[in-house]
């Protein structure tokens, strides 16, 4: 049996102490207020801590925002990255940020949790290495930790989405795959990437959790390097044929595998995330001839991925007001009335829609969201303006 007693996967490319450089410790005043620091987006990061009475100990956990986050008023799906020591850096985080930038997958809130002892929270049993020495044996108590104390404190003290996902690697990718099983409830989609699953107790009861499983709809994505660990291949492909072949309809498995990648390849995360988003992008420019069309696609991304997927606010502003150029004032109120019902906290899809109400004759309607843009943003320049214009007319 393969047992990886530390990672074999500490990459050049990961930077763990610049990308925490400048980082304000300690619980923020308000998950908004910016920390400081200089050469990443340091105000979109938060260091936290939470005296966990699961474990015994105090666990540190680090969160990094989407940009924008304090400018808005937005939900976020939460990703709940495991071994945060190797993997929250700014190379895994930005690729998955650019990633939600080109319209590929949402954007997240993620949440990385900082290991104290990572041999005893992998498994639930302890297991003997090769040279005698174990590990394992409290990955319930992590679990629990995780489910009972991290998820609802981010849940209260941040606006998330309830889409959450659970990222692992290596031997915590077997505890991410363990806690499918386990809690299913705790994530609505796991990430395992080169899980090993030699343990024992799971091996003997794989099949049996597979076919009984009742935890709703779940995805599992195993992700993996051609040239990964034999038993990692073999045992995540017969995790995923036991899926595939006993499981009930609601849990589904997609295997990945990363040319010329060996154990954990580096870019996992964001291929997990790729699969498991794959259908989320829109492929064309929004038009008028294509809005209708564009916008059930949009809409419907909540039913297919279980994560509301908004057109973005430019987008939408710029076709409206395009529309109002042309005079084409009932398809522009139709955009920009689309545009503020999904964006209601923006003063400027407020006035736009102003601008439509006000080229269709609706002066009343016009005037009511002149005022609303205000009540926004006190002292909006452009509603202030248009107000003005009515009122000498």
């Amino acid at each position: 049996m393969t047992f990886m007693r530390r990672p074999a996967y500490l990459r050049t490319t990961i930077l763990l102490a610049g990308f925490l450089a400048g980082i304000s410790f300690g619980a923020p005043a308000s998950p908004a207020a910016p920390a400081q620091g200089a050469g990443v987006p340091i105000q979109s990061i938060r260091v936290e801590k939470i005296v966990s009475a699961k474990i015994g100990e105090t666990r540190e956990f680090w969160v990094s925002l989407p940009d924008g986050y304090a400018e808005s008023a937005e939900k976020y799906p939460v990703l709940y990255m495991m071994d945060a020591d190797f993997n929250f850096s700014s190379g895994i985080i930005g690729g998955i940020r650019m990633a939600a930038l080109q319209g590929l997958m949402p954007e997240f809130i993620v949440v990385g949790i900082k290991n104290t002892d990572r041999s005893k929270d992998i498994f639930p049993e302890e297991i003997t290495y090769g040279d005698g020495s174990k590990g394992g044996g409290r990955a319930n108590q992590y679990l629990d930790f995780i489910r009972e104390e991290l998820i609802p404190h981010i849940e209260k003290t941040y606006r998330t989405e309830k889409f959450r996902v659970l990222f692992g690697t290596s031997n915590t990718g077997f505890t991410a795959v363990y806690a499918l099983f386990r809690n299913p409830d705790m994530a609505d989609a796991t990430i395992a990437a080169s899980a090993t699953l030699s343990i024992p107790s799971f091996r003997a009861k794989r099949d049996e959790w597979v076919s009984n499983f009742k935890g709703g709809k779940r995805r599992l994505i195993s992700v993996m390097g051609e040239n990964d660990l034999p038993t990692v291949l073999s045992l995540n492909g017969a995790l995923k044929e036991a899926i595939d072949t006993l499981a009930p309809p609601d849990l589904t498995s997609r295997f990945v595998v990363i040319g010329n990648g060996g154990h954990v390849p580096v870019d996992s995360l964001r291929q997990g995330l790729s699969a498991l988003f794959e259908g989320w992008a829109i492929g064309a420019s929004l038009k008028e001839s294509n809005f209708d069309e564009i916008r059930k696609q949009a809409d419907q991304r909540v039913e297919k991925f279980g994560v509301p997927g908004k057109l973005p606010e430019d987008d939408l502003s710029a076709l409206g007001r395009s529309l109002l150029g042309e005079k084409k004032s009932a398809k522009a109120l139709e955009v920009l009335q689309y545009c503020a019902d999904l964006y209601p906290r923006s003063a400027d899809a407020r006035v736009a829609l102003g601008d439509a109400y006000r080229q269709s004759g609706q002066t009343a309607k016009a005037r009511a969201c002149y005022n609303q843009g205000l009540a926004i943003v006190p002292g909006h320049r452009e509603a202030a303006a248009k107000l003005k214009e009515l009122d000498s007319k």
